[in-house]
């Protein structure tokens, strides 16, 4: 597929977070996608992983959207820059448990490494910053 082809798909990836129903951006992840959640390392497994962390998200920030800043793509890679917000009105599930709502706002800068072929996500990486996140949450100072 052409570079373009492939930012759209990243785009319906991201832009995906904002619907109410993950399905949108279920519907571009290949079944045996390995996507990484670099800070919290973890892996998720194709379209159920991306369903699952849609709504930990989703009930942690139920009016989280994401904002795309820029979109780079060479052939099969795209890299896009992202902003995360949303208020913490809903517990947040960590690996060290959950954490009742803070109701704070967030604003995360975040970056994605995606390998994209036949106009799906075959595998990729998400990265942020968990400090600003806390700091953001008042559970760091």
């Amino acid at each position: 597929m052409s570079a373009e082809r492939n930012i759209d798909t990243a785009r319906i990836f991201h832009e995906g977070w904002n619907d109410p129903d993950p399905e949108r951006g279920a519907a571009v992840i290949a079944d045996d996608c390995q996507f990484v959640d670099v800070p919290r390392s973890e892996n998720l497994i194709g379209p159920d992983g991306y369903r699952r962390d849609y709504y930990r998200w989703r009930t942690a920030f139920p009016d989280g959207r994401v904002e795309i800043v820029n979109v780079i793509a060479a052939g099969d890679d795209v890299v896009v820059e992202f902003i995360n917000r949303g208020t913490n009105t809903g517990p947040i599930s960590t690996a060290q448990g959950d954490f009742p709502a803070t109701n704070r706002r967030i604003e995360v800068p975040y970056c994605s490494v995606m390998r994209i072929q036949g106009g799906k996500v075959v595998n990729g990486r998400d990265y942020y910053d968990v400090c600003t996140i806390l700091r953001q949450l008042g559970l760091m100072t």
